[in-house]
């Protein structure tokens, strides 16, 4: 969810609105990159792969109310202990992560939700490796991507 709310504060001081499929897409490829340049996870979840591309489970249902419009609040946790609403955020410190975020930003931010779609949809990628038509919600391992991502690093000489 914090890095949910990354790209949600990114859009809106941009003033260009995230949808869920977009949101979902940016995260799939931070994670990439994180695994492919770190070799570590970014989020603790594993993605799902569904007919538009990769998802994350915990955010399609927290942003279900959405639909396909532009996700007009943040993402947010309860704690049951305070009954508080709190709002998850990348710990300023953690400049890896945020180096890395950035960087995802300014090369995707700008692209459409259907033109990231159509870009885990490339042949040999994770999604495409794992989708079955008409099965959604199929996991793809953190492997896999880490693997992808990698390889995609190595060519480019670490950078995307």
């Amino acid at each position: 969810k914090a890095i949910a709310n990354f790209f949600l504060d990114k859009a809106k001081n941009a003033g260009e609105p995230l949808t869920q499929m977009k949101l979902h897409k940016l995260i799939y490829y931070a994670h990439g990159w994180f695994l492919g340049l770190t070799n570590e996870p970014l989020i603790d979840e594993e993605l799902e792969a569904w007919q538009y591309g990769p998802f994350v489970p915990s955010l399609r249902g927290e942003f279900r109310d959405s639909g396909a419009n532009p996700i007009t609040r943040p993402a947010v946790d309860f704690d049951l202990f305070t009954e508080d609403i709190i709002v998850p955020t990348v710990k300023p410190d953690d400049s890896k992560s945020i180096s890395i975020l950035d960087q995802v930003w300014k090369v995707y931010g700008g692209m459409t939700a259907a033109k990231l779609s159509s870009m885990t949809h490339e042949q040999g990628s994770p999604w495409s490796q794992v989708w079955k038509d008409g099965y959604r919600g199929i996991g793809i391992p953190n492997s896999m991507i880490l693997n992808y991502f990698k390889h995609k690093a190595t060519l480019n000489a670490g950078k995307f």
